[in-house]
Parts: structure tokens; C-alpha cells; sequence
């Protein structure tokens, strides 16, 4: 069983490369003995019997896979006795041909932050090392930009997996160009498991209709790719600046509450003690005092602020950021936005979050006075 496993972790460690990529024996060596203990000796019988079958291929003094190798690995990818990262790495290899298309117009012609995935030194079985990369640490700041399908497959070829752009496209602006409410429950709701995420759900909708039928405001909903949800709209002329959006979305919170008010023995019935009243907030501070509410989190909405990308993995998860329709928001379970069933389902979701550029005058009337001096 050893030596099957061996044979496996240096045909996975051949298959995240990218193609063509050669590696030296050194290498396949320290990361394959740092996973299974292996001797130098069994590594390289392994290697011997991957080459032999074809899966293999030694050019000169180094190694590299080849595509009939790269299929077999694919159910290594979900063995979780395979290296975490190395697992997130394939995958997202894949499932990024199939979303390239769609993902990349939120990438553009902004600085976009990366996330790349590594072995965790402790346990690289079970845990990954997650390096964020915001900028290059020189003066002046070094952004990275991401305006092409080369740029992109540069940064998966380094590790990246999750992908952040930020909320405005000029690194010096003054406002964004997204209006964005990340949907985020406190410690007592996320632990009430799937009662708590209807919850969540069920909040998340109402924020949509509010935006629709209060604001006049069309806006698309994502899954934040772990247990929360985002609301994404964008404005014909901007709303004023970081300062101004987020005041706007503490007059949504206000509003969404309203609604929700009507309804609170619905949702102390549904709900029991999972929830305070009122049940959502805007109060970023003190997360403590919050536990039983629904944050409209406003934070990602300040300079050099970023927002994970629709159709980004997560890090942490490897789920999608996956687009949802409100209609189906209800029926949503975690499980869709497995990369797979996201691939599967694309022709369904790719039309998901076609942002349409709103008219904001109710929510600037509603928001604050100081609105009339940015306008001028």
C-alpha cells in the first residue's frame, strides 16, 4: 500500500505542474518525502514505473508528466490523502478552462489581489498555506493586473487559486465601481448549521427585493464561495464617494429591516433563539455583539478595498463564488458550488451576473445631505 501511495504522490506532484514543465529528481524527492516518508530509493522505483507506463517521461536529468498522466491523476484529486494544496491546485487547473471567459471581465483593468495555496509545513495533508499577494512590496506599489487569459494562467501557473479584484479600477480613486453588501452572519447563526444558512438565505433575498422594489436598483447575487452571500449592483454616475456608499448601504439595513419587521413572529416561529432583534445590522465593530444577526458588511468599500470575483475559488473551501438567481436561492446547498456541478450547471448560471447599470437617485436622496456637495 506504501509504494502504491508513493507512486501516486509523485504522479500528483508531477500533475499540478503546468504543461510541459520539468522538474528535477531533487525536487520530486523533498516534497514527496516531506508527505509520505518515502526513501530516495522507493521514489525513484515509483518514478521508474510511471515512465514505464506511460504516464511519465524523463527528458535528460529531469521529469515531467504527460497528458495520459495528467487524466489518470484526476481522482487524486479528491483523495484526502493527497496533498490539500496540490488537491486545490489541480482542480483549479481545470475548472479555470471552463470559466476564463467569465471571470476575467471582473479582472480587468484593475489591481487585483491573488491568493496562492501552498503546503502547510505542519500538515500539508490536511492544511494549506495561504500567501496573499496584494501588491509588490516597493515603492511605488507594484499592483498586479490581470487584462488577459495569459496574465491569468501566469498567476495559476505560481499557485494562485482565488481571485480579488478591487472594488475601484484606478488605485487612487475615490470611489468604487461596485456597490457591494457582503452578506455575513454571526458565530451563533453559522453554528446553527443548515438552519442558520436558510436564514442567511432567506435575509439575503430580502436585501435583493429591497434594492429592487424600494431603490429602484437591479443588482446580481453570489455565493461568497463559504457561507455567506454578495449583492453586487453598479450605478450609471457614481454615488458619491467610499464614504457616501457606504452610508447608502446602512439606509438599506434600515429599510431591510422594516420589511423584515413585519414579519418577526414569522421569524421567531422559524428561527427560535438563533436570532435577536432586530435581525440584521450594519455595525461592523464588535462582532461580540452580533452574533445572533445578519451583517450587511459595508467594508470592502474603501481605497484598496477588494471583493472576491464572481466565479473565483475560495481559498479556504475550493468551492465557486458561484452566481445565483434569487428564485434559486432557496433550493442553493453548498454542495452546488462544487467546481464540478458548477461546470456542469454553466450553461444555467453564465447569464447570472450580467450587472446592468442602475439610476441611484432614490438611494442618494434617501442617503445623506453632503450628496448634493460631491454632485456640486
Amino acid at each position: 500500500m506504501r509504494n502504491k501511495r508513493v507512486r501516486d504522490r509523485v504522479l500528483f506532484l508531477l500533475a499540478i505542474k503546468p504543461p510541459g514543465k520539468k522538474v528535477d529528481f531533487d525536487h520530486i524527492y523533498e516534497k514527496v518525502h516531506r508527505d509520505s516518508k518515502a526513501t530516495r530509493n522507493e521514489i525513484e522505483n515509483a518514478l521508474n514505473e510511471l515512465i514505464t507506463e506511460g504516464l511519465a517521461e524523463k527528458a535528460n536529468s529531469e521529469f515531467l508528466i504527460t497528458e495520459e498522466g495528467r487524466k489518470k491523476a484526476w481522482n487524486l484529486a479528491f483523495d484526502p490523502e493527497m496533498n490539500k494544496s496540490y488537491r486545490y491546485v489541480y482542480i483549479a487547473r481545470w475548472y479555470y478552462k471552463h470559466v476564463e471567459d467569465l471571470i476575467l471581465p471582473f479582472l480587468k483593468h484593475r489591481p487585483v489581489s491573488v491568493v496562492k495555496v501552498f503546503s502547510d509545513e505542519k500538515d500539508p495533508i490536511n492544511k494549506v498555506k495561504p500567501i496573499f499577494a496584494r501588491y509588490a512590496k516597493q515603492k511605488p506599489k507594484k499592483y498586479n493586473y490581470i487584462n488577459t487569459h495569459e496574465d491569468l494562467w501566469n498567476y495559476i501557473d505560481m499557485h494562485a487559486i482565488d481571485f480579488i479584484p478591487y472594488v475601484h479600477s484606478q488605485p487612487r480613486s475615490q470611489y468604487p465601481d461596485w456597490f457591494v453588501i457582503d452578506v455575513d452572519a454571526g458565530d451563533t447563526i453559522k453554528s446553527a448549521g443548515k438552519l442558520g444558512f436558510q436564514l442567511i438565505k432567506e435575509v439575503t433575498v430580502e436585501i435583493y427585493n429591497t434594492l429592487r422594489e424600494e431603490f429602484y436598483i437591479d443588482s446580481c447575487i453570489k455565493f461568497s464561495g463559504s457561507r455567506g452571500f454578495q449583492i453586487w449592483a453598479t450605478f450609471d454616475k457614481p454615488l458619491g464617494n467610499f464614504d457616501v456608499y457606504r452610508d447608502a448601504i446602512k439606509v438599506v439595513q434600515k429599510e431591510v429591516e422594516k420589511r423584515l419587521s413585519e414579519r418577526y413572529d414569522e421569524f421567531r416561529e422559524k428561527y427560535g433563539t438563533i436570532i435577536d432583534v432586530p435581525i440584521t445590522t450594519s455595525e461592523v465593530a464588535h462582532a461580540e455583539k452580533r452574533t445572533r444577526k445578519i451583517l450587511l458588511d459595508w467594508s470592502c468599500l474603501k481605497l484598496e478595498g477588494d471583493v472576491r470575483a464572481p466565479w473565483s475559488l475560495h481559498w479556504k473551501t475550493c468551492l465557486v463564488s458561484v452566481p445565483l438567481s434569487p428564485k434559486d436561492i432557496d433550493k442553493f446547498d453548498i454542495d452546488k458550488a462544487d467546481p464540478i456541478k458548477v461546470v456542469e450547471n454553466l450553461e444555467h448560471l453564465r447569464g447570472l451576473f450580467d450587472l446592468k447599470p442602475s439610476e441611484p437617485s432614490l438611494l442618494k436622496k434617501s442617503t445623506r445631505p453632503s450628496l448634493d456637495l460631491f454632485f456640486g
